[in-house]
């Protein structure tokens, strides 16, 4: 750091990679916090000298620098105050005739974490915004099970034998794969030796097991639930952008995966397809190639998969989730990425929270090589004149984000998901207003009520349609005549306000819906 950047920094204030102490004439206890919550995040810059007046910051001085300097340097390498050690760079600046120490605290590698105070492990902290906290039990955790060299899906898994673990349709999907990318191996090799020839069953004494990674990528059902007690992967399309107030329609669709990665995979792509505005022409459907056509696709495929193998799956308490919103899909992921943030986009070799679960991904080509997934997908993206995707690795949240910008624009969503729905564009059903509604003496949101239950429908997908938000007005303008004038009924009467109640059309209905239908020319 320079003497303007500090300068800068204090016009700026605290904030999560900064902060100031006065410290004239001693080390404030609460300094070694800061050390703690820089170590176990991002790292930053702890400087003495600095007083605090409200919001503002102003240089002090430190009245006895070489003791101050002295001490937190002594303490810092004492055995008994900090677990680990930790890598400080040290600066003595003047200014204004007022001496200000600076020391750059680094982030401590995975291995070395948490770092805590007074050899408790209670007193580990985390750096958010302007401020440090306690972390919890959960983030100690989530901090030790990736400090560990034995990684998470290389374990063996007991709960279940080998005979009732794996799915064979998905190890068949992915032993196929396997054959079309790698030559030389025998396809005829028993499912049990392919598995521990590639490390997927591990043996026991006389026992083979299946490890955790065999389990997330081929598990049966049986095994993922054992393994696993929340989903692999939410999915949600949702009908505001991320810059909007959360309606009360939360979502327009949205569908929850609790199975293997493969599974997962293959139903997310599935609902992908059903998006696009155009069907996937140049993408094998049974092998699920990569290609740069439809554009956009390979961005999607291997931020998608990212998620898949790079996720925290020992975190139980949060779930990945791919959010769909009017200005973009957002890949979110419980687990940070390990390294320094600023070599992210970096070519070589990283290292991976699920070494096993990926390198069975990139054998048969589902994902970028090592080093080159989060560059790809910049320069693609850029490359079709759209924004940059936005990254997002928290330290202190232990969760990664990924936002891609416009390419919600490669799925169509308002118009496909209503033409589903409803069996009609939505533009095409806020204007049935004619001759035959004025002449039943029916609104337009009664006549496009009409116009949409050529299938049993609740009153939420109806509201959908009509853009209405008021549940009890909806009932009384639009719903409840029509009941009475014989046009629709309840599925189940006798329960009206019942959660599983739909609507559809009477006789009287469909038939002007008929009449309706012959004045359009439909």
């Amino acid at each position: 750091m320079t003497k303007e950047e500090l300068l800068r920094l204090l016009k700026l204030g605290e904030w999560n990679d900064i902060e100031f102490k006065e410290a004239r004439n001693a080390v404030p206890r609460a300094a070694f916090e800061t050390v703690s919550a820089f170590a176990n995040t991002h790292g930053g810059w702890l400087v003495f000298g600095v007083a605090q007046h409200g919001e503002e910051f102003e240089i002090c001085g430190v009245d006895k620098p070489d003791k101050v300097q002295g001490d937190f340097l002594s303490v810092l390498h004492a055995d008994q105050k900090v677990n680990h050690d930790v890598e400080v760079t040290e600066q003595r600046f003047s200014i204004n005739g007022q001496i200000v120490l600076d020391f750059q605290i680094g982030e401590n590698v995975r291995h070395r974490k948490p770092v805590y105070l007074d050899g408790d492990i209670r007193r580990t902290f985390l750096r958010k915004g302007g401020s440090n906290y306690k972390a919890r039990m959960q983030d100690i955790e989530r901090l030790m099970r990736d400090a560990t060299e034995d990684r998470w899906d290389s374990q063996p898994f007991h709960r279940v034998n080998v005979e009732e673990a794996v799915d064979t349709g998905s190890l068949r999907w992915y032993r196929d794969r396997f054959s079309q990318h790698n030559e030389g191996f025998d396809p005829e090799q028993s499912e049990e030796e392919f598995l521990h020839h590639w490390g997927y069953l591990v043996r026991d004494g006389e026992t083979l097991l299946p490890t955790r990674a065999a389990i997330m990528l081929f598990g049966s059902p049986l095994a993922v639930h054992q393994l696993l007690p929340r989903p692999t992967l939410d999915v949600q399309f949702l009908p505001y952008a991320t810059d909007e107030e959360m309606p009360k329609t939360r979502w327009i669709d949205r569908f929850v995966s609790e199975e293997n990665i493969i599974r997962t995979w293959q139903n997310l792509i599935a609902k992908y397809k059903f998006f696009m505005p155009k069907p996937f022409r140049d993408i094998d459907p049974v092998t699920l190639e990569r290609r740069d056509a439809p554009p956009g696709f390979r961005v999607f495929r291997e931020a998608a998969m990212n998620l898949l193998i790079h996720q925290d799956y020992g975190d139980h308490s949060r779930k990945a989730t791919i959010k769909f919103f009017r200005d973009g899909i957002q890949f979110w992921n419980p687990g940070d990425v390990f390294g320094d943030d600023s070599h992210l986009l970096d070519p070589g070799e990283k290292e991976v929270r699920n070494p096993g679960i990926v390198s069975g991904m990139r054998r048969i080509i589902m994902c970028e090589q090592a080093g080159t997934g989060l560059r790809m997908m910049r320069q693609e993206w850029q490359g079709l004149g759209h924004p940059a995707p936005v990254i997002v690795n928290d330290r202190t949240r232990k969760a990664f984000e990924f936002f891609v910008p416009g390419l919600d624009a490669e799925v169509d969503m308002a118009s496909n998901l209503l033409k589903a729905m409803f069996g009609k564009e939505q533009k095409e059903t806020i204007q049935v207003r004619d001759q035959v509604g004025t002449k039943s003496g029916l609104s337009q949101n009664q006549m496009n009520v009409i116009c949409n239950l050529m299938e049993d429908k609740g009153i939420t997908d109806l509201m959908l349609v009509l853009r209405r938000s008021s549940r009890t007005k909806f009932r009384d303008q639009v719903l409840n005549p029509l009941i009475k004038a014989g046009l629709i009924e309840m599925t189940i009467p006798d329960k009206p306000r019942s959660s599983l109640q739909k609507y559809r059309l009477t006789a009287k209905g469909r038939a002007l819906l008929t009449e309706i239908e012959g004045e359009h020319g439909e």
